[in-house]
């Protein structure tokens, strides 16, 4: 019977040796920096040092440095209040390759397990133009509408709670199409990110704060809109939260709207409502703006049009949009935006002046899981006469 009861012990201590002690989060942050952010990278880590929270949160760093770093190579790090600790030395990788997305997500999540993870892809971005993070070294990019982030998400091996894109314009329907699948949440910018970035300290300093996730990331977006709205030169940004299993009826109600409209997708009250939106993105830094806030559109349409059809399919959708995207502007922590219907997510629609890039970008648009929603047939309509 000794030999029994000493047997089952001795089990039971090898089973819990087995078995890795999670923590409440894993937040692993990407760093594509081998192409001019160098610096960014370096002051947004020292960033993430001066928050203040336990071993319940994992914070792990891949950042890639360019040529300008001493050595000219990649790290992953540790981090912790006031620490920065160096895993490992990676040498020179290609930031700029989807699988370098998922090989770190699998590997971190896998040696620093948790109950929840959360990924950041911090970089330059640009929608779902073709330059997201752009490696100097190799001239590699991340291509949305080849499929490329979609794969790099979709081959993590957990299914994501958050999505963080620390880059500018990444906050487009375009883009959540490809990666909604994979994550509970996205957290991005429709417009432009300074080059400080999101504010780390404050963000993981409260992350342990909140109850749950969704609570969690409506804290994210307050802490991105209080910073930027007391920082000094910065008089125009945005960060929401896309819901991701609310997307698919945005993306329902958007589909019926250009199942009845897209032959008419020139008339008077889209051309004026197109126009009287904010710009948003330039397609690729040289180009003219090309996007508009997806609520602002449909919002001025609902106002402004005397057919009572498209007036209850602009709100039905507009409702959509309210469901999913559940922070955007808020009266506490203003944008600096002229129009408080601004807020959710661009959506790229050319118009009459930049209709050449709409005939050279066609086709890539094409590659987009988006244009299953008939909004590209719609936009190809406006230039008709």
């Amino acid at each position: 019977m000794k030999k029994i009861i000493l047997l089952f012990f001795l089990i039971s201590i090898l089973i819990s040796c087995s078995i890795k002690n999670e923590s409440d989060w894993t937040i692993l942050v990407y760093m594509a920096a081998d192409n001019g952010l160098n610096l960014d990278a370096l002051a947004d880590i020292e960033d993430m040092m001066q928050a203040e929270f336990s071993d319940n949160i994992n914070v792990i760093v891949q950042v890639d440095h360019s040529s300008s770093n001493n050595p000219p190579a990649a790290y992953r790090y540790h981090i912790y209040p006031e620490l920065m600790e160096q895993i490992s030395y990676l040498g020179e990788i290609d930031s700029g390759d989807e699988n370098e997305i998922t090989s770190f997500a699998n590997w971190g999540f896998n040696k620093y397990p948790s109950e929840k993870q959360a990924l950041v892809l911090w970089s330059h971005g640009n929608g779902w133009y073709h330059n997201f993070c752009k490696d100097v070294e190799s001239g590699n990019y991340i291509s949305i509408a080849d499929g490329e982030i979609r794969r790099g998400i979709k081959n993590i091996n957990e299914h994501l709670e958050i999505l963080i894109f620390d880059a500018c314009n990444m906050q487009t329907v375009e883009v959540a199409a490809e990666v909604a699948d994979y994550t509970k949440y996205i957290i991005a910018s429709e417009d432009g990110v300074n080059s400080v970035g999101f504010p780390y300290a404050e963000i993981f300093t409260a992350w342990e704060g909140q109850t749950n996730t969704e609570n969690l990331c409506l804290e994210i977006g307050f802490q991105y809109h209080q910073y930027y709205d007391g920082l000094v030169g910065v008089d125009q940004f945005s960060c929401s939260v896309l819901k991701t299993n609310e997307f698919d009826g945005m993306l329902t109600k958007l589909e019926e709207f250009t199942a009845v409209y897209s032959d008419s997708a020139n008339a008077e009250i889209f051309v004026e409502s197109r126009q009287q939106c904010l710009e948003f993105n330039d397609g690729g830094f040289t180009n003219p703006p090309l996007d508009v806030d997806i609520k602002e559109f449909f919002t001025i349409v609902s106002d402004n049009t005397e057919d009572e059809q498209l007036e209850t399919m602009a709100d039905e959708l507009l409702t959509t949009i309210e469901s999913c995207y559940i922070f955007q502007n808020t009266d506490d922590y203003p944008t600096g935006y002229t129009s408080d219907d601004v807020g959710a997510a661009i959506i790229w629609f050319p118009d009459e002046e930049t209709q050449y890039f709409f005939d050279t970008r066609r086709e890539e648009y094409q590659q987009l899981r988006f244009t299953e929603t008939g909004w590209l047939d719609f936009l190809e309509n406006t230039f008709t006469e």
